[in-house]
């Protein structure tokens, strides 16, 4: 019995040691404010855009591939609009696919906000985010507080440049 007590705490000091080897920490956190220029690969194809993300509203410009570039694809939250040159499409956002790649990173870096829903581990020097989003598997790692890719079930691979953070405004 007495063998048993004194191994119990010598198990819990293991355990405890292991947890913190794997390097487990509070996940990165961006503002509600920032851009970045994104390069996104999915379905085989690859893309770049400028994301401008603002409290309440999001914008996608592409610059990439050429047949694309200059469309721009934003959001107030309630709609969306679609614009490429004098062509302009407003629809309410509910039609705008769950699973739209640029809805979907927009998405995950609002997790990225509160932290609600993800855990965070680092990695070779860097935090990396990972969570659920619309049923797939979600990593975002981060570099210096800032994001740097983000992985999407698979699926979308995303590599983030130029972000720079918005400074917070006084009210």
């Amino acid at each position: 019995m007495r063998k048993t007590i004194l191994l119990f705490p010598l198990t819990l000091a293991m355990l405890t040691l292991a947890s913190c080897s794997k390097g487990s920490t509070d996940p990165d956190k961006v503002p509600d404010s920032y851009t970045a220029d994104v390069r996104l690969t999915t379905n085989g194809r690859e893309f770049s855009a400028t994301l401008v993300k603002s409290k309440n509203d999001w914008q996608f410009e592409f610059t990439e591939p050429e047949t694309i570039k200059g469309m721009k694809l934003s959001s107030d939250g309630d709609s969306f609009t679609a614009e490429l040159e004098k062509l302009k499409f407003t629809d309410d956002i509910k039609n705008l696919s769950e699973n739209s790649p640029p809805r979907l990173i927009v998405k995950a870096l609002s997790m990225c906000e509160s932290g609600k829903g993800m855990t965070a581990e680092k990695k070779n020097g860097k935090t990396v985010n990972t969570g659920t989003i619309e049923g797939a598997d979600l990593s975002v790692t981060f570099d210096n507080g800032k994001p740097v890719s983000m992985e999407i079930g698979g699926e979308i691979a995303v590599t983030f440049e130029n972000v720079k953070f918005d400074e917070p405004k006084e009210e």
